[in-house]
C-alpha cells in the first residue's frame, strides 16, 4: 500500500510529531510504501530524507502572517506543492496529522484520495486549541460548538490577544469546511472522541474511531526500574495550560528533602523560575531541554512522574514513556489521561489546579514507596499489553481498509 502521510513538522517539536514520526516508521517496517510531506522548516528527523526537496515553505510566525495574510488561511503555494508530490508518488491513501499553517488548502489536494486524519488536540473546535475559556479556565461547556467562535473572540481565548482570537476563529471556521474530505477522524482517546461530537461541527459519529498511541518496539524493550533516588519528576512544556505553577505551589509547603526535577522549556520558564526563587525552593531543579537517554535515566529514577496540567489533555505522550520505565504518573482528572492513569492502580489522580490534593498525592507516594512501585509495576503491564506497536498498527490498517 502506498501511504502518504501530512504534518506540519518533519522534526521533534512535541508529542503528536513523535506519535506521527512512529506511525510513518511502523508502516515501513511493515513493508508498505510510506512517503512523509511537510513543510521545510529544519531540523529534520533524517537530513538525507530523500523528498525534502518536495516540502513545502514554512508559514507560521506572525512574520509570515503580516506579509500574507491570506496565505494564512489558503495557502496556494502549499497546494501547489503538494499536489506536485501527490501526482508523483501516487498515494493509494492520505493520513493527515498536525497540519496548522500548512493550511486549509491542502485538503482540496485530497478530494479524490480516501483520507484518514488524526486529531492530536481540540483544535477542530477550538480555535485555542487548549479547550482553555480566556486562556485561564477548562472550557467545559464548550463555548464554540455548532462552529460558532464568536465566544473565542469576545474571550480572547488565543494567548489573551484579540488580533490571535480572530485569526485563529477564522481559520478553525475556514477548517470546518474542509471537514467533508476527510473519510475518518481517528483520536487517541474516547474523550476527544466523545468532545468531538459534544461540539456539533458537523462530523459524523460513525466517522470518529479511537485508536490509542502506542510505544514503538524499541521502547517495549526497556527494562522497568523500580528504585529510584528520591525525586519527582516533571517533563513537558513550561506553559500555562500545563499547570506547573500548581505543582511550585505544592512544593512549597512540602518537606525539603522532596525533591522534585522539571524538564522543558517554554514562555512560562521565567516566571517558574523567579517563583522558585521567591520561594526558597531550593528542592526544586530546573533541568532545561535533554536529550532521548538523558530523559530515559530521569525516567528510570524518579519515585513517579507529575502531570498537574489544567487544560484538555488528549493521550500524553510521557505518560506512557513514564509507565514503560516502570513509574506511575500523579496527574489531573481531565481529558484523556483517565483513560491511562486509573486512580490508585496506575497512579494518582487530582483535580485540576487543586494544589492540596496535589501535594496530598506527593506525600501518599513519598510515605509509601512500595505504593509507588506496585503502581509502578502496574503501569509497566499496562504498556506491555496496551501501547504496542502491533496493536495500533492492525487497527490503524483496519482504518484504512475502510475508507479504501
Amino acid at each position: 500500500m502506498k501511504i502518504l502521510i501530512i504534518n506540519l513538522y518533519y522534526n521533534f517539536c512535541g508529542g503528536a510529531e513523535v506519535i506521527t514520526k512512529n506511525t510513518f516508521d511502523v508502516l515501513k517496517k511493515h513493508g508498505h510504501e510510506v512517503y512523509y510531506w511537510a513543510c521545510n522548516k529544519s531540523p529534520f528527523w533524517d537530513e538525507n530524507y530523500e523528498y525534502i526537496k518536495y516540502f513545502t515553505d514554512y508559514n507560521g510566525g506572525i512574520n509570515n502572517y503580516i506579509k500574507n495574510p491570506l496565505r494564512y488561511y489558503y495557502n496556494n503555494k502549499a497546494k501547489k506543492d503538494l499536489d506536485i508530490f501527490i501526482k508523483l508518488v501516487k498515494p493509494d491513501i492520505v493520513h493527515i496529522h498536525n497540519v496548522y499553517s500548512l493550511s486549509n488548502s491542502i485538503y482540496d489536494c485530497c478530494k479524490y484520495i480516501p483520507t484518514v486524519r488524526t486529531i492530536h488536540d481540540s483544535s477542530l473546535f477550538c480555535p485555542a486549541a487548549t479547550l482553555m475559556n480566556k486562556n485561564k479556565q477548562y472550557c467545559q461547556n464548550l463555548y464554540c460548538k455548532n462552529n460558532n467562535f464568536l465566544s473565542c473572540i469576545k474571550n480572547k481565548c488565543v494567548n489573551n490577544s484579540l488580533e490571535a482570537s480572530i485569526r485563529r476563529a477564522l481559520f478553525t471556521f475556514l477548517q470546518s469546511k474542509k471537514n467533508k474530505y476527510i473519510n475518518k477522524f481517528i483520536t487517541p482517546s474516547d474523550a476527544l472522541r466523545d468532545k468531538i461530537i459534544e461540539a456539533k461541527i458537523g462530523i459524523e459519529e460513525k466517522s470518529i474511531v479511537t485508536i490509542n498511541n502506542f510505544l514503538p518496539s524499541s521502547e517495549l524493550s526497556i527494562v522497568p526500574n523500580y528504585s529510584n533516588k528520591g525525586y519527582f519528576l516533571y517533563i513537558g512544556r513550561l506553559s500555562s495550560e500545563k499547570g506547573v505553577k500548581y505543582l511550585l505551589e505544592s512544593m512549597k509547603d512540602l518537606p525539603v528533602d522532596i525533591k522534585l526535577k522539571i524538564v522543558g522549556i517554554g514562555p512560562e520558564e521565567s516566571r517558574l523560575k523567579k517563583y522558585v526563587l521567591d520561594n526558597d525552593l531550593y528542592n526544586v531543579e530546573f533541568l532545561g531541554l535533554k536529550n532521548r537517554e538523558e530523559i530515559k535515566d530521569l525516567y528510570q529514577n524518579c519515585i513517579a512522574t507529575i502531570l498537574p496540567c489544567n487544560w484538555f489533555e488528549n493521550f500524553p505522550t510521557t505518560n506512557m514513556e513514564s509507565f514503560i520505565n516502570g513509574k506511575s504518573v500523579i496527574a489531573s482528572n481531565i481529558g484523556g489521561i483517565p483513560e491511562q492513569v486509573v486512580d490508585n492502580k496506575t497512579g494518582l489522580l487530582f483535580q485540576p489546579a487543586n494544589v492540596k490534593q496535589l501535594k496530598e498525592c506527593i506525600l501518599k507516594y513519598w510515605n509509601n514507596l512500595d505504593l509507588a512501585v506496585e503502581h509502578g509495576k502496574n503501569c509497566y503491564q499496562k504498556a506491555i499489553t496496551q501501547y504496542t506497536e502491533d496493536r495500533y498498527y492492525h487497527e490503524l490498517i483496519k482504518v484504512y481498509e475502510e475508507v479504501m
